[in-house]
């Protein structure tokens, strides 16, 4: 999870460096570009569809003036206002404005000129508009200000009888339309820019104030992308970044929890794996090294992730395969006194990236140490019931072809089958006592009796024995009489009598045999031990209590094998041990017996 962290931080941090640009900046340009682009949008909104409602508003203005005039013009007929004072009323000091006057056959026959010295031409526009509002009786308003004469305003003159008996018509040129709209024009930019001006200082405030939890949101962000999680955002104003702080303090929060539960997960992981006594090696695509726990080095006697990928590179070509095609591949190898079996599987089954591999080393030393000793159990158990069933099987058909006619070889035969029978009856009864011990089904009761006594017991008993071979038995007591102790009597004799039997087949005629008891000093057991003349190979010692193990087939004597292995057995379920070794010429066999 560090390493992930580590290079999803060093892949961001460019992309947060190329974006450092203020955004107080481009807020307050935003702004101040808003007013500047809305003062613009406002002059160019005026100058084309506000011309218009100008040119409207003058003729509203002049449209009163020429129903005064029409007025005046009807008082001149009814005789009461002079000529004079008529047309300097309507053609005198206009301002701009040009006035026409039309008779009641729609004739022009008075007009206001630019150049009192010269005639100024009269439009044919002006004419036909004169002699329509003459004809219809109608007033005339035209607001087209771009045309030749402007602005057009016409009424008509009408007698008390209100017959229409002439038409005055005034007109204000697009010039002065165009003067008058550009003088509002300039007066609405400078208004523009001042109030463009006048919006820096709010602008500014307002982009600050806005700026500053949007800032400090990216500095808490940066920091929690960076595993800093104990810094929080501003959550305290009641709009959209209030919100939004609110959000990414809630989503720090949750991505801290999730990744304490990644890293817990990934720690229990690895404690798990690290328990295992598997070793378990990840392979990225590429043959780099994910993970390994520590029993893969020791099962591989490596100590670095170095010689782990070197022992392991014979490996490669099989982890290809795996790949390609998905199936498992193991093999096994030889690691110094192990054998191990290795397990090639495929890390992620399915995966937009290359999937790796995983290696699974097993310890199969045990279990091959155990199958063979299962072979050699069957192989021996095999070769010691044939040979008394192959010696009985050949004597039984002698007899059974009458082969032998003496009576005396017949007696003799019968008493090789009996021999062999009985050999076979032995062998059988100790398998079984054998494979009763380790398989637990046999119950050993201790209880307490005299030590002394049973020694003595069994060594008179098996110097009988060992008087036939011109062998003494010596019993040597170094401890106090009677000595209590806290076993099973019957298996404790069993016991002796197996090494006592055992020390007679392999001791040298006439020699002696010493069977020694002595109490260690401030030990909670006695020591028994049974010496006989000879020496044992050192490296049969390990051996000797293994099932038919013999070190010594010469001095078999038809033995089974089992006896020093059943003996073991016994010791074991007493709690006792009991150990073979050579001291001074002889051969020792030494078991302990728990006291009192």
């Amino acid at each position: 999870m560090k390493r992930l962290q580590k290079r999803y931080w060093q892949e961001e941090q460019p992309v947060h460096e190329k974006k450092r640009g203020s955004i107080f900046e481009k807020f307050l340009f935003y702004l101040i570009f808003g007013c500047v682009l809305t003062s613009v949008i406002g002059v160019l909104v005026y100058l084309f569809a506000g011309a218009s409602v100008h040119a409207k508003r003058i003729a509203d203005e002049m449209l009163p003036r020429a129903e005064s005039m029409a007025r005046l013009a009807t008082r001149l007929q009814n005789g009461q206002v002079s000529y004079d004072s008529f047309l300097d009323f309507t053609l005198k000091n206009q301002q701009g404005t040009r006035v026409y006057i039309f008779d009641e056959s729609g004739m022009l026959i008075a007009y206001t000129t630019e150049n009192i010295n010269s005639n100024d031409p009269v439009s044919e526009t002006i004419l036909n508009d004169g002699s329509q509002v003459v004809r219809s009786g109608e007033q005339l308003v035209s607001t087209k200000w771009r045309s030749v004469d402007g602005v057009v305003v016409g009424v008509p003159i009408e007698d008390n009888m209100e017959r229409v008996v002439g038409a005055i018509l005034m007109t204000r040129p697009s010039f002065e339309v165009y003067s008058s709209m550009m003088s509002f024009v300039r007066a609405l930019i400078i208004s523009s820019l001042v109030a463009s001006v006048c919006m820096v200082f709010p602008a500014y405030f307002i982009s600050r104030r806005m700026t500053n939890p949007i800032r400090s949101m990216t500095i808490a962000s940066a920091a929690m992308a960076s595993g800093n999680f104990s810094i929080c955002a501003d959550e305290s104003r009641d709009d959209e970044i209030g919100q939004l702080g609110s959000a990414l303090n809630h989503l720090s929060r949750e991505l801290q929890r999730n990744i304490s539960d990644l890293v817990l997960a990934r720690n229990q992981l690895h404690m798990i794996l690290d328990g295992l006594q598997e070793g378990v090696v990840a392979l990225e695509a590429d043959h780099s090294m994910l993970y390994h726990n520590q029993a893969a080095c020791v099962l591989l006697n490596v100590c670095s992730e170095q010689e782990l990928l070197a022992s392991l590179s014979f490996l490669l070509p099989l982890c290809d395969q795996v790949r390609l095609t998905g199936e498992v591949r193991q093999t096994t190898i030889d690691a110094g006194e192990r054998k191990l079996l290795l397990v090639i599987t495929l890390s992620q089954e399915t995966s937009e990236l290359a999937p790796g591999t995983v290696i699974v080393a097993q310890d199969i030393t045990a279990a091959e140490r155990l199958e063979q000793t299962r072979r050699d159990y069957v192989a021996n158990v095999s070769h010691e019931l044939r040979t008394p069933i192959a010696s009985i099987r050949s004597l039984a058909e002698a007899l059974n072809d009458g082969l032998v006619k003496a009576e005396e070889d017949r007696a003799r035969y019968y008493g090789y089958i009996l021999r062999e029978s009985m050999r076979l009856t032995r062998l059988i009864n100790d398998l079984l006592e054998l494979s009763r011990l380790q398989s637990g089904a046999v119950a050993l009761e201790k209880e307490i009796f005299h030590l002394d006594g049973v020694v003595a017991e069994v060594v008179e008993q098996m110097s009988l024995v060992a008087s036939y071979s011109g062998i003494r038995i010596v019993n040597n007591w170094n401890c106090k009489s009677p000595l209590n102790v806290n076993s099973n009597r019957d298996r404790i004799e069993q016991v002796l009598i197996a090494l006592l039997d055992n020390a007679i087949k392999f001791a040298l005629d006439e020699s002696v045999i010493v069977v020694e008891t002595r109490l260690p000093k401030g030990g909670r057991f006695a020591e028994i031990s049974v010496r006989n003349s000879g020496h044992i190979p050192e490296e049969h010692l390990p051996h000797l209590f293994e099932r038919f193990y013999k070190a010594d087939t010469s001095h078999s004597d038809g033995g089974t094998g089992l006896g020093l292995a059943i003996v073991h057995e016994i010791l074991s379920h007493l709690g006792e041990s009991i150990e073979a070794r050579n001291e001074e010429g002889f051969a020792v066999f030494r078991f302990t017996v728990a006291l009192k």
